[in-house]
């Protein structure tokens, strides 16, 4: 395409520019030496942290002006499981057992990594990527429920910001970490870093493999006059799923003279799925007259791989906090899927039948942001800026059936192709200054969305376009030396995903069917909240009251169209309101044990006139999660943690608690090597329930996850001085900030 071609061309300029210029840059080298900041988001977090404790210590929670950074090197689970693991130890942050991420019961979550998307957490995929990649990875996760005009408003639940570890400045290091469960499932992670004459490298790779079985059942009852026109499909699958991710990644940032920094990423991710699962189906009357049996075996998998670079080039200015910064992203995604199902009737006409289904997508994204932030006085900060996107896609599905291998035929509903295109570009200002003790942050964000879906298979091509403003607000309000009031204006966006606005009728299974409508529009979110925070000694108390109140909600509205089939589209009926309240608490026991507790309790309102009949649904779900940690010894520790999801509730559809609880054990041998042995779902309570009801029949399904799984890790790190502690034994209290 040309917006490619443009888009390339445009990365080498920039670039050639930017090294073009760098003798130049570099005869200036009289004025104050660039932030050590990691990247520009760390650095935008440390001028807006209310204040930071530095004592030796890490802190475990860090509040911002519109964030909440958790420290979550303490965690002996981010040690040995996946990044969804680690999330599910964060307060507010719901992920189910199948990878789904929800922010206080909202579903409609933006996931970075160093601040920055990635294709491989956007899309059907996010929750499978989320479960393979390795937890070890990340240092901190940033949760912001109210970001600021500077970051896109793209999520109606707020923004979960994945940090991953990053280099020292002025060492030269290596660490290596591996774990294994004493069957097939492992981890093994290398990383290495140097800084010298102002250039810094570091990279890191690593390898996560699982092997996880899933049992699940489902009925679902069309209510008939009487007990025979009654009927009744009851589904029970078993099957094993095979995920292995693999990441690489090489950095780099120069310091070209004391006022412009150059800094360079290439990374590159992996993920590979295989799954093999048996399904056994049955119909019946309401008098429990069999009339339709079968088996279908599943053969398949799923893999993805992602490339993406980025360059970027800060300069300094007199003054604190003064810079002008350009940032170039491309991220390059190519997935594939394939599955074999073989049908075998044992009570019933259909015949047997061989059905092969695949999916090729590419996805390339290109961004582009250029932000200015000058003071304006004391404690007064001004920031404007740019941000452009384009996201081109690609999907080509296809599928064939019949008798065998030799007679396998194109079936229309299982072939589809559509590319989709969009455009944003965003212009952003924020503006801070103090009122006494009040602290006071106001932004505005202007969009420009162009988007073009061309349905290739029917020949229909959809071109839209809308201009929108998100007003932000945040504040904070200094009560006392040991209390603050926090809070927040934000509004958010969620855009509907390129297969929700494909309108072409895709094939599930035999009993249902899916199809995308492409006049969808965006559903809008005003999110307030305000928190009050309190340290006390070595505890940190933090409540927060939230409000969210939502527009032309993209929901599921499903019909049975006849013949046992049901069809799931996607409309903008719904309006919901979610009232609620989180509190946080931090603390310790004596000298040897502490704690961490957070807990979310709030009201979900559901209105969908649009459905026959209307909906109104209201519902009461809250989230409890705790952690203690018994050091006994300056080289043991000891780690028992757990979380609880209540039930949820969705326009046509509710959800059923679940929780888990989990150990962990670390034992440090040397400043360099440790060992970790871990078990997870302990209790083995890996269980969800689902139930749908509609007017025209109800749906209920179980399905059961992993069984309890035990690992054994070994950490590594040897290098040159100064070498930081091991972040797994800071057993120290940590202070926290107000």
């Amino acid at each position: 395409m040309s917006n490619r071609t443009l888009l390339m061309t445009s990365a080498l300029l920039f670039g050639c520019v930017l090294f073009a210029a760098a003798p130049a840059l570099a005869q200036d080298a009289d004025q104050d030496p660039p932030a050590t900041a990691e990247d520009e988001e760390a650095e935008e977090e440390a001028t807006e942290v209310d204040e930071i404790l530095v004592q030796g210590t890490r802190t475990d929670i860090i509040t911002a002006a519109d964030r909440m950074i958790y420290n979550v090197s303490n965690d002996v689970q981010a040690q040995t499981g996946s990044v969804a693991d680690v999330l599910r130890n964060v307060p507010g942050v719901e992920v189910d057992l199948q990878g789904n991420v929800s922010l206080r019961g909202d579903g409609n979550v933006t996931i970075l990594v160093d601040g920055r998307p990635s294709a491989m957490l956007r899309g059907a995929s996010r929750a499978d990527v989320l479960q393979a990649m390795s937890g070890s990875q990340i240092e901190r996760v940033e949760v912001i429920t109210n970001p600021s005009a500077a970051f896109s408003p793209e999520g109606s639940g707020g923004v979960i910001n994945l940090v991953t570890r990053t280099a020292q400045p002025s060492v030269t290091s290596v660490g290596v970490r591996a774990s294994w469960d004493g069957g097939e499932r492992g981890n093994l992670s290398l990383s290495g870093s140097r800084t010298k004459d102002g250039l810094t490298l570091s990279g890191d790779i690593g390898l996560r493999h699982n092997v996880s079985d899933v049992e699940s059942e489902s009925s679902r009852l069309r209510p008939g006059a009487t007990p025979a026109a009654t009927i009744v499909e009851d589904s029970v699958s078993t099957g094993s799923n095979t995920n292995t991710f693999g990441n690489a990644r090489i950095g780099a940032d120069y310091d070209l003279n004391a006022r412009d920094r150059i800094s360079g990423e290439l990374g590159y991710r992996a993920f590979d799925a295989e799954n093999d699962g048996l399904q056994v189906f049955e119909r019946a009357d309401g008098n429990g007259t069999v009339s339709d049996r079968y088996e279908r075996l599943q053969t398949g998998g799923f893999s993805n791989s992602n490339v993406g670079g980025r360059l970027s080039w800060r300069r300094k200015f007199e003054g604190d906090q003064h810079e002008l910064a350009a940032d170039f992203e491309v991220d390059a995604s190519t997935s594939e899927r394939e599955l074999d199902l073989t049908s075998t009737t044992e009570i019933g006409g259909e015949p047997d039948f061989l059905q092969r289904t695949g999916s090729d997508n590419e996805s390339d994204s290109y961004g582009f942001k250029l932000d200015y932030t000058r003071p304006m006085g004391d404690r007064r900060l001004l920031k404007i800026g740019y941000e452009g996107d384009l996201d081109i896609d690609a999907f080509d599905s296809f599928g064939s059936r019949g008798p065998d291998e030799a007679g396998l035929v194109p079936i229309a509903a299982l072939t589809n192709r559509f590319d989709y295109e969009e455009w944003v570009h965003a212009a952003y200002v924020t503006y801070e200054r103090p009122f006494g003790d009040l602290d006071v942050q106001a932004g505005l964000r202007v969009e420009q969305v162009d988007f073009q879906l061309d349905q290739i298979t029917d020949s229909i091509s959809v071109q839209r376009d809308y201009l929108k403003a998100y007003p932000t607000l945040n504040f904070g309000y200094q009560m006392t030396d040991s209390q603050r009031l926090r809070g927040g204006y934000s509004r958010r966006i969620s855009r509907p995903s390129p297969q929700d606005l494909n309108p072409y009728t895709i094939y599930i299974d035999p009993q249902n069917l899916r199809r995308g409508n492409p006049d969808l529009e965006p559903e809008i979110t005003d999110s307030f909240e305000l928190t009050w925070q309190l340290r006390k000694g070595p505890t940190f108390y933090a409540v927060t009251a939230f409000y969210r109140d939502s527009s032309g909600g993209v929901t599921d509205v499903s019909q049975d169209i006849g013949g046992g089939v049901v069809l799931t589209t996607r409309e903008n009926l719904g309006e919901s309101q979610r009232t609620g309240v989180e509190f946080i608490v931090n603390g310790r026991f004596g000298s040897k044990v502490t704690y961490n507790a957070s807990g979310t309790v709030f009201q979900n309102d559901i209105s969908i006139p649009g459905i026959a009949g209307g909906i109104e649904r209201s519902g009461t779900s809250g989230t409890a999660r705790a952690s203690i940690n018994w050091s006994p010894t300056d080289t043991d520790f000891f780690q028992l943690n757990g979380f609880y999801v209540g039930e949820q509730i969705q326009a046509q559809s509710e959800r059923s608690s679940f929780g888990m609880l989990n150990i962990g054990y670390r034992r440090k041998f040397t400043d360099s090597f440790s060992m970790v042995l871990t078990g997870t779902n302990i209790l083995d309570t890996a269980e969800i329930t689902a139930i749908t009801d509609t007017p025209d029949f109800q749906d209920r399904s179980r399905v059961r996850f992993s069984e309890p799984t035990y690992y054994i890790g070994l950490t590594y790190t040897f290098g040159s001085s100064p070498r930081r502690q091991e972040p797994a034994f800071d057993f120290g209290m940590p202070g926290v900030p107000q």
